[in-house]
């Protein structure tokens, strides 16, 4: 499908938003009911651990947790909670053995850092010996993934729930200056390291960045820092983006006024619709891989030089690639088809380089 196409729908969806074309009444459902099946309170999913417990129902998917998702290739895995200053609980993940490494030597950690609208999840997706984190499990690294506030993981905390408007007031900076540290600084504390290995994708590098700045003093807990498609200057906005940003207010009023307060959130309903209109067998299928291009980019048109502005501010680089391929994209850091080839045999190069 021609992503143009996509992106005037897309348009036209923001221009009927701004209009307020009143067509609620012409509508059997009322207008809250329309908005809470677009918006659910409750995502209506149930994490299960074994793969045959997997189902899809009308009301309520199950699917397999990060615990679920290692152990079925014959993994060990740990769930851990730490709890923020501000009081967001916090779940951090971790694959405490690999059925390819047996040494009982002590091991490096590493703690990956996911992106935005993302979870530990994401770095688990495709399978053994294909994704990051086995590998580096495989290579014989202690292997953390941390979860930030407000994911399908955490969404808990000392007095506030998600449908509590102050549950959401927070952005990367709140982020990367409570959950991160909390985070590093129970993973240092329960392996009796004094330093890890810090991999982030996407905004887990602004995190990274925004740490180290306003909290100096991590610098001497991180011994190295390996940043996958980094964002830390952003001047180019793409039209969708910059479109998008001139109707926030707007936006943000019809949000306010409904009690929405959470986007892009992982739910039964948008579960089933992937499954259902984004499979292989789907004729829909382009539609959501046009829409994804979008987002990510498809081709080198969508190379980030700001990334290469980022890299003459910082004193102390190891290192600078870029993916030789030239349709690598976004999110192909975490689920390209040909990641290990191109991307994941080079970090654990370095890796194994760096501590030696």
């Amino acid at each position: 499908m021609d992503i143009k196409l996509v992106f005037f729908v897309l348009m036209l969806a923001a221009a009927l938003l701004e209009a307020k074309i009143h067509l609620w009444g012409d509508i059997a459902f009322s207008r809250k009911a329309i908005i809470n099946y677009l918006f659910p309170k409750d995502p209506g999913i149930i994490r299960v651990r074994k793969p045959d417990e997997v189902k899809t129902e009308v009301n309520n998917v199950t699917t397999l947790d990060f615990i679920g998702l290692v152990e079925k290739y014959g993994y060990s895995a740990e769930e851990h909670y730490v709890t923020t200053e501000d009081g967001y609980n916090l779940v951090i993940h971790r694959i405490s053995g690999s059925p390819l490494f047996n040494s009982r030597q002590r091991r490096k950690v590493v703690f990956l850092q996911h992106g935005i609208l993302c979870t530990s999840d994401c770095w688990v997706l495709i399978g053994a010996g294909k994704d990051l984190a086995f590998l580096l499990a495989d290579k014989g690294y202690d292997v953390w993934l941390g979860n930030i506030r407000g994911n399908a993981y955490c969404r808990s905390h000392v007095k506030l729930t998600p449908r509590n408007s102050k549950f959401w007031q927070f952005s990367y900076h709140e982020v990367a200056t409570r959950d991160l540290p909390a985070m590093i600084d129970y993973v240092l504390s329960y392996t009796n390291q004094k330093t890890l290995i810090y991999i982030g994708h996407s905004m887990g590098t602004t995190l990274f960045f925004a740490l180290l700045s306003m909290k100096p003093e991590y610098n001497a807990k991180i011994k190295l820092g390996m940043l996958l498609a980094p964002v830390a200057i952003w001047k180019k906005v793409s039209v969708f983006l910059e479109h998008f940003r001139t109707k926030m207010p707007k936006i943000k009023e019809f949000l306010d006024s409904n009690e929405i307060y959470e986007l892009g959130a992982l739910s039964a309903r948008s579960i089933t619709v992937g499954r259902t209109l984004c499979s292989d067998k789907a004729v829909t299928q382009p539609v959501c891989i046009a829409i994804f291009f979008i987002l990510s980019g498809s081709g080198p048109a969508q190379m980030n030089t700001n990334v290469l502005e980022t890299s003459t501010r910082l004193p102390n680089i190891i290192l600078l690639e870029e993916i030789p391929y030239k349709l690598f994209t976004h999110f192909d850091f975490l689920w390209a088809t040909d990641a290990k080839t191109l991307l994941y045999d080079r970090v654990i190069e370095v890796l194994q380089k760096f501590d030696t």
